[in-house]
């Protein structure tokens, strides 16, 4: 049984749907049985499996296999995102801001700092400024990630109209 390790937020989001879940009756499973029997090839019974019949009639070719591979990681994508972040909040997004501000301040003072200096740069001070540097850079692509997923939908903020309307 493998242990599902979740984040706070992915914790208060999953309970109530957690709950719902066991609370309902399993869906009915379609056996092998009965598609074997109505004269169905593989490739026909996992596109039916997948709510594709169109699919099942007609091989994919490279180009068309691509497109469906692309729409499928951004519908995954788009899941994982809606439930990963959930609804955010504004002060969520302004503390982050706020972080980011800070690093980038101290990272320009201690370029300043350590430019004044006449004698080279320490080891200790250069894996300082690297680290802070490298903070910044995932800070940075993050917000671009955040960014994007309210402008695609995929992350709801609180008091803010949905891109997607």
């Amino acid at each position: 049984m493998a242990i599902a390790l979740l984040s706070l937020r992915q914790a208060e989001k999953v309970e109530p749907q957690l709950r719902a879940a066991l609370k309902s009756p399993p869906a009915k499973i379609p056996s092998a049985g009965d598609l074997a029997q109505a004269g169905l090839t593989a490739r026909e019974r996992l596109a039916l499996r997948d709510g594709s019949p169109a699919e099942a009639a007609a091989a994919l070719n490279a180009r068309q296999y691509v497109q469906q591979i692309i729409a499928k990681d951004r519908e995954f994508t788009r899941s994982q995102m809606i439930w990963a972040l959930g609804r955010i909040e504004p002060g969520e997004i302004e503390a982050m801001l706020k972080s980011l501000a800070k690093m980038r301040g101290r990272y320009a003072s201690l370029v300043l700092e350590y430019s004044q200096s006449e004698r080279p740069i320490g080891r200790q001070a250069l894996e300082e400024l690297r680290g802070l540097r490298e903070r910044i850079e995932e800070f940075e692509r993050g917000l671009e990630t955040i960014k994007a997923a309210i402008l695609d939908g995929n992350a709801e903020v609180d008091g803010v109209k949905s891109a997607r309307m």
